[in-house]
């Protein structure tokens, strides 16, 4: 039997003692889990402004769903069915924005349960449909959100429902992205914008812009992109749209964070991170809290970088964002990396690029890759370095991304 481990969950130093000799579980221990929770990071820090971007709660799940639950009751006794038709789609949207996708997911299955056997209400259960396939691809669940899309897509093509049907190639389109085939992204967010233009809608014309904003970054086409955010920032300004405002944002910090214009990107970031708090937008803020992390690594403030990219894996694991888990891995690889513990950043590199992997998300694998073949190369380990160097660079001249294949190519010369 192992040692008490102090940095181990008790369940996990259960596992330790029975699957994995003394030695190995003091090896977990020291390179794969970190010394310090977030709140312990965040204490440190002198910036009181700072400390108030930490001030997110992630612990009212049980108390919300209990409410909601008694609320559906309450609603059922007191409206009539389009009333609480109506209601529950609010609720299904509204419990998306706040990452309670459990609830989200019962909500709109009883929409459906309710709906799909009336012919009138067809174009609901459609809609409902959609959001499913919304909320699975946020999970990075790829496959499951896809059936439900296309459930979705069919019915609105039954009902004449172009922009339903935009929607549908919109979301298809986001999926492609965030599993790096951006031809195929490109492409359904051409449908889209080929089907809104006999049908104007301001609020889906601003997605596209920042799905199109988002593939213009990663090929280097950074005054398009930011041309591609200003639009969707207009749009979503005019609907009053506070949480595509904040995406929009923090599409922009990214966009300044490969310009390495890091202060910039910062001040982005700080607007998309106010902006999401407001309507408490989960994924957003997970997502920026990784972005804020990476900057302050190439800022050498690796004790702030550490906070936020701890604070980042508390809202991702909370909201099972398994994208921005593996991202956030990468980042925490980086700074370990950075600090010399060459050992713990290899395990949380290879972490985030395994991750990667299984949901088949090539752009951040090869981000991931690329971050590995710089950690080797460290190391001293020529042979692992060129090969995840290699691997990255086949990626991204897939993609045709100029500045990661030339600065590759580069690296692989010395």
């Amino acid at each position: 039997m192992s040692k008490n481990l102090p940095n181990t969950d008790p369940f996990i130093e259960e596992v330790l003692n029975n699957f994995f000799t003394e030695i190995e579980a003091e090896e977990f221990n020291k390179n794969y889990l970190s010394d310090s929770s977030a709140s312990e990071l965040v204490a440190k820090l002198d910036d009181q402004s700072l400390k108030k971007q930490f001030d997110i709660d992630l612990n009212r799940g049980f108390k919300h769903r209990s409410q909601v639950d008694l609320l559906i009751t309450f609603a059922e006794n007191k409206l009539d069915q389009e009333k609480i038709i109506d209601l529950l789609l609010y609720l299904g949207q509204s419990t998306i924005t706040s990452g309670e996708f459990a609830t989200s997911l019962d909500i709109y299955e009883k929409l459906v349960h309710s709906t799909k056997k009336i012919p009138e209400l067809r174009n609901i259960t459609a809609n409902v449909y959609l959001r499913i396939g919304e909320i699975y691809s946020r999970q990075a669940q790829w496959e499951l959100s896809i059936s439900y899309i296309e459930k979705a897509d069919r019915i609105f093509k039954e009902e004449n429902d172009v922009k339903g049907n935009a929607e549908c190639e919109n979301l298809m389109g986001t999926i492609y992205g965030d599993k790096g085939e951006l031809s195929k992204a490109v492409e359904h967010f051409e449908n889209t914008l080929t089907i809104l233009e006999d049908n104007p809608d301001t609020s889906l014309e601003g997605k596209v812009e920042i799905n199109l904003g988002i593939i213009n970054n990663i090929q280097s086409n950074y005054d398009t992109a930011l041309s591609n955010f200003r639009r969707a920032l207009v749009n979503f300004e005019k609907v009053a749209n506070v949480q595509r405002v904040a995406e929009v944002r923090q599409n922009m910090g990214m966009v300044y964070t490969k310009k390495k214009e890091y202060q910039s990107a910062i001040s982005e970031f700080e607007f998309a991170m106010q902006t999401a708090m407001i309507v408490n937008y989960l994924s957003s803020i997970a997502i920026t809290f990784s972005s804020k992390s990476y900057v302050y690594t190439k800022l050498g403030d690796y004790n702030l970088a550490d906070a936020f990219a701890e604070k980042s894996m508390e809202v991702a694991y909370r909201l099972n964002d398994k994208l921005t888990i593996a991202e956030v891995y990468k980042v925490k690889g980086i700074i370990q990396r950075n600090k010399a513990n060459f050992s713990t950043a290899e395990s949380y590199l290879l972490t985030s690029l395994r991750l990667n992997d299984e949901l088949g998300n090539q752009l951040n694998g090869a981000e991931s890759s690329y971050e590995l073949g710089i950690l080797y190369n460290l190391m001293d380990d020529e042979e692992k370095s060129r090969r995840y160097f290699s691997d990255a660079l086949e990626y991204y001249k897939k993609i045709k991304a100029e500045e990661e294949i030339n600065e590759i190519e580069d690296l692989l010369k010395n």
